[in-house]
């Protein structure tokens, strides 16, 4: 398939599989302690839970309120070094305007499955216009590594991608540590022991489970069950601290692709409420063919098909109202020109079919770049505020639009004819996403 979102690939069969849509620009995928699945999205920013749905695959719902964008990765927090108060915390980064990584406390609601984002203190923000944290990862270490882009321009459609401001061979990387507090100790995995790999399996830390699952996949499979039958029987399934360590033996099994329906029946009775839904994943995918979920292709709510396409063009202006759309994927508006009678009354729908957010502005003859600069230099703050500066040039402008989101205003043409501009005034878009309204005296109307 050519949809964007998430796959899922089987290394032991080779097999890849469509797991959930995620469009337009799928950058960023995380679990958590309990197995919950995360995802970002890159142009729209936004953040999603990927859940379960009725179907045998899987769905996303909106993890939180996202207030920036690009997002170009995200992950959860899981570090031994770390303050406590930041482990298990979702953290995205971001590259325009708000140059940093936000910070959300995860809450969990274990009645429905449905995890949420609360918004904390910002983890990291920088005043360096050349900073643009790309992607990060908890090191060995425990310390927080955060890769830099370090690049002056960010966008390939209002930047010529041959524009030598384009910077191919320089990045940087931050090593992020929290002082008085000691560094974890690495966890050596390569070639060690079956036995000693399942004990790693009860450390607290992500990564260094993560790491062990690495090398157990490519360890018999005879030989890794053996041993896992052994190190689980040390635990009981009907007690909670031992809840996470059996639900690890269950991951084990599903990584084998060895269903063990008795293990399975163990967790689903867990008396911790987070093994059991966790257990509910394992049993949907152990019940469901994954080839059944590719089916989710044809019902994706975002069809970019040019019949689709098409659609989104075929109203027509009503009577008296000028409807201005974006163009998916173009930074553009379909409609940059129009044509108004001084003095009158303008009504004005605009509809943002772009995944980017867009607003429109109307301002004088010429100052398209000054207001364009002024809401470029309100940098985070700029989202609040839907980047629409102070400023009394300004003549009209409609809110920060999201995705399919429409807003008709109203508005008095000004008195004086002339050709007034109009922007994008989001940071880096009004370069290609710009036009006219030229403004008719009362006769060259009755004239024409």
């Amino acid at each position: 398939s050519d949809l964007s979102g998430l796959y899922r690939f089987n290394p032991r069969t080779h097999e890849f599989s469509f797991h959930t849509e995620n469009q337009p620009n799928a950058h960023g995928t995380s679990f958590d302690y309990w197995g919950y699945h995360y995802a970002t999205d890159a142009t729209g920013g936004r953040a999603y839970q990927i859940i379960p749905n009725d179907e045998g695959g899987f769905s996303k719902r909106r993890l939180l309120d996202h207030t920036v964008r690009p997002v170009p990765g995200s992950d959860v927090i899981s570090s031994s070094h770390l303050p406590p108060s930041l482990e298990g915390n979702f953290v995205i980064l971001n590259v325009i305007a708000f140059l940093g990584a936000k910070n959300y406390e995860l809450q969990y609601d274990t009645r429905t499955g449905f995890v949420n984002g609360v918004e904390k203190e910002d983890l990291l923000v920088s005043s360096d216009l050349n900073f643009r944290p790309a992607d990060l990862d908890i090191g060995d270490d425990g310390a927080l590594y955060v890769a830099d882009w370090a690049n002056a321009i960010i966008g390939h459609m209002q930047h010529n991608v041959r524009d030598p401001s384009r910077d191919h061979e320089h990045g940087r990387i931050y090593r992020i540590t929290a002082p008085g507090r000691p560094l974890s100790e690495p966890a050596n995995v390569y070639g060690k022991p079956i036995a000693e790999l399942l004990e790693l399996l009860e450390d607290p830390v992500n990564g260094v489970r993560k790491r062990a699952r690495i090398e157990l996949s490519a360890r018999n499979t005879d030989e890794v069950m053996t041993a896992a039958a052994t190190w689980l029987a040390q635990f009981d399934a009907t007690s909670a601290a031992d809840a996470h360590h059996v639900l690890e033996g269950l991951w084990l099994h599903q990584q084998h692709n060895v269903e063990n329906r008795d293990l399975l029946a163990s967790v689903l009775k867990s008396p911790v409420a987070h093994a059991r839904i966790a257990a509910q994943r394992v049993e949907m995918m152990w019940d469901h063919d994954s080839s059944l979920i590719a089916e989710a292709i044809d019902r994706s709510p975002h069809d970019m098909s040019p019949e689709r396409l098409a659609e989104q063009f075929e109203e027509k202006s009503e009577d008296g109202l000028i409807v201005v759309r974006t163009v998916m994927e173009q930074m553009r508006y379909d409609r940059p020109n129009f044509a108004v009678t001084a003095g009158e009354t303008v009504k004005l729908r605009f509809k943002n079919n772009d995944f980017l957010p867009h607003n429109l502005l109307i301002v004088p003859p010429g100052e398209g770049e000054t207001v364009g600069i002024a809401a470029d230099a309100m940098g985070a703050d700029g989202f609040g505020a839907g980047f629409i500066p102070e400023s009394s040039s300004i003549l009209a402008f409609t809110d920060l639009l999201n995705h399919e989101a429409e807003q008709i205003i109203e508005f008095t043409a000004p008195m004086e004819p002339g050709v007034y501009d109009i922007i994008c005034s989001f940071p880096g878009h009004r370069e290609s996403m710009n036009g006219q309204m030229t403004v008719l005296a009362p006769e060259e109307t009755v004239n024409e």
